[in-house]
């Protein structure tokens, strides 16, 4: 059984690559220049995001995926609410340097460290750092050469998010390029897929909001 589920979730993988591959061109030289100038441009013209996301985990050990939706309220530059709202109300805050979880039980402070490091690669796609983050990952950027949008695949280099990931996907709306999913691989296998809906920029979000 443990096999099956190892080779589907094998199967999973090679055909998400096969997906991405589909009309994508590798952005090299003065191409990548122009894209990330593009990217870093857009995300430093956002000062906040709010938008509705579904949340879909596939796991080896079970045979249905485990969804979640929610809403996000993201302030620049580091400032991210994380609020799921079905099938059960949770939120996990990100703001200056600490992660709380709220729960109809109270409130967790740094609940745990894989939480932690998704929170701050999902941040990492919102305001655009991973542009500049070398030290964390080694990017890849594809462009669709039919409907122009664009993928970035990232590969972890540092040790403390390789412990948990394997490789992130980041698609790329045309025009706002900003992100429309997000595909986190984790080690172990399982698949993280968040896409983002009904994305609004720049309102005038509350400090209260990250509390």
């Amino acid at each position: 059984m443990k096999k099956t589920l190892f080779l589907f979730a094998l199967l999973l993988s090679c055909m998400m690559l096969l997906a991405q591959s589909a009309g994508d061109v590798e952005q090299t030289g003065d191409k990548r220049s122009v894209l990330t100038a593009s990217i870093e441009k857009a995300h430093k013209q956002m000062t906040s995001l709010s938008a509705q996301f579904t949340q879909r985990k596939s796991s080896t050990l079970f045979t249905e995926d485990a969804v979640q939706k929610g809403k996000l309220n993201y302030k620049s530059p580091k400032m991210l609410r994380w609020e799921y709202t079905s099938p059960k109300a949770m939120t996990v805050i990100f703001a200056n340097g600490k992660v709380m979880l709220k729960t109809d039980k109270g409130t967790v402070q740094n609940p745990n460290k894989m939480l932690n490091e998704m929170g701050t690669m999902i941040i990492s796609t919102i305001n655009g750092s991973f542009l500049n983050d070398a030290s964390n990952f080694s990017a890849r950027y594809y462009k669709n050469s039919k409907s122009g949008a664009i993928t970035v695949v990232l590969t972890p280099v540092n040790k403390r998010i390789k412990a948990y990931y394997s490789k992130m996907t980041i698609s790329l709306d045309a025009k706002t390029l900003l992100a429309d999913k997000v595909v986190m691989q984790e080690v172990n296998g399982d698949i993280t897929t968040i896409t983002f809906s009904d994305k609004k920029t720049n309102l005038t979000l509350s400090d209260s909001l990250f509390k």
